[in-house]
């Protein structure tokens, strides 16, 4: 899987786990909106809400690692090729070199 597909694919986790969120959320505000709550239901409901929303963020938090270490790998990746480059180029010079002094 490339980077362009990794970022695709975490993105749409994100998107899910935010839809799951507000899903989860209107309906515990379906049950505030009856009214007749007790208030340890309605207790019961906020520490619910506080759970679902830490788990949404934690989400989004594992989500953003994974999507830093795509970039990381992709720009380690890009610099390995580079720092290969560089390598048979000096090698390249070096045979010149070479070839240059015998031919003196």
């Amino acid at each position: 899987m490339d980077q362009e597909e990794a970022l695709q694919r975490l993105q749409k986790t994100r998107i899910e786990n935010e839809q799951a969120y507000l899903k989860a959320k209107a309906f515990l505000d379906g049950f505030r909106a009856r009214g007749q709550l007790s208030q340890n239901d309605s207790e019961f409901l906020f520490l619910l809400e506080f759970v679902i929303k830490g788990f949404k963020n934690h989400g989004n938090d594992i989500i953003k690692a994974f999507e830093n270490q795509v970039r990381f790998n992709e720009a380690f990746n890009n610099l390995q090729a580079k720092v290969n480059d560089l390598e048979k180029e000096i090698q390249q010079l070096r045979t010149t070199l070479d070839k240059m002094y015998h031919d003196r």
